[in-house]
């Protein structure tokens, strides 16, 4: 894999990007990620299949810094601001790429060691000093720089020139009636998300439910005119935030209890969005990246 630019930024929010005085020494290899599969005994040849794990991550970055005949102090420096960045105590980190395609992604990742730079004539001379980040991903997926919103209401704009107003009016727009949207997840696996519920009036009790399987994320809970509801069903990170005149609430206790955090399967996944009460003035929409095992 070509890695045209990269930037790495700490937990603390401290990032060097590569291209000015530091620069790539090669592209980074993202595809070398084992699997651990397990298998049960059985009374037949062979085994049973179990189920499949995906491994740590393990990669290195090769960069070096361009000294092009500077002074020493010069690059001291230069070495003390890759030790600040790029110390283990401030993982995770957070390494964004654009490839030679100007596709970007990101992976979350921890530092196993301080920069490990060269002291032979080679690799520290006049022109370029070169060094070496050692990383380790407990997460081991590849993410879309690219965040997606799929609007499974919306209005439809009816506004179009030349522009003729009757007396009467004209309609500037109206409402989706399609209650179904097919989301598509473009990666190569499952994926949690965000469901952004928006009340335009009195909306009781909204879900969405999965028309393949039936799986609901239903709230029960009367959402006023203005209220936003985000449901995260990330795993790990689930949650549900209600925001109404800029303060913003936690209600988790408002998802129902035999709800389900949907997640999105690579591929097509068709999403019906529903409410007790107050369907026509329900906003939803699906934010979500795709994730990759490998580039």
């Amino acid at each position: 894999m070509i890695v045209k630019e990269a930037k790495i930024t700490n937990s603390n929010g401290d990032s060097i990007t590569f291209g000015r005085h530091f620069f790539l020494n090669e592209g980074f290899n993202l595809s070398d990620l084992t699997a651990n599969v397990s298998y049960s005994q059985t009374t037949k040849d062979g085994a049973n299949y179990q189920k499949t794990l995906l491994d740590i991550r393990n990669f290195s970055i090769k960069f070096y810094i361009d000294r092009d005949f500077r002074e020493d102090w010069w690059i001291e420096e230069k070495r003390d601001e890759a030790f600040r960045v790029f110390n283990p105590k401030h993982n995770p980190f957070r390494i964004d790429f654009k490839t030679s395609a100007a596709n970007e992604f990101y992976i979350n990742s921890e530092l196993s060691g301080i920069p490990l730079f060269a002291d032979d004539l080679d690799n520290d001379n006049e022109s370029w000093l070169i060094g070496l980040l050692q990383f380790s991903a407990c997460d081991p997926y590849i993410y879309s720089g690219n965040t997606t919103h799929i609007d499974l209401a919306n209005w439809v704009s009816n506004f179009e020139f030349p522009l003729e107003i009757f007396e009467e009016g004209i309609e500037m727009g109206y409402r989706d009636q399609n209650l179904i949207a097919n989301v598509i997840n473009d990666g190569s696996a499952s994926s949690g998300m965000i469901v952004r519920y928006k009340a335009l009036a009195t909306v009781k009790n909204p879900k969405i439910v999965n028309v393949n399987t039936f799986e609901e994320l239903k709230l029960n809970y009367e959402m006023h005119a203005g209220d936003i509801i985000e449901v995260n069903t990330h795993i790990g990170q689930k949650a549900a935030i209600l925001q109404r005149n800029n303060i913003q609430t936690n209600i988790f206790n408002a998802i129902d209890l035999n709800a389900v955090f949907l997640q999105l399967m690579p591929g097509d996944n068709i999403f019906r969005y529903d409410a007790e009460s107050g369907l026509e003035y329900l906003d939803v929409q699906i934010i979500f990246t795709s994730k990759r095992v490998g580039i």
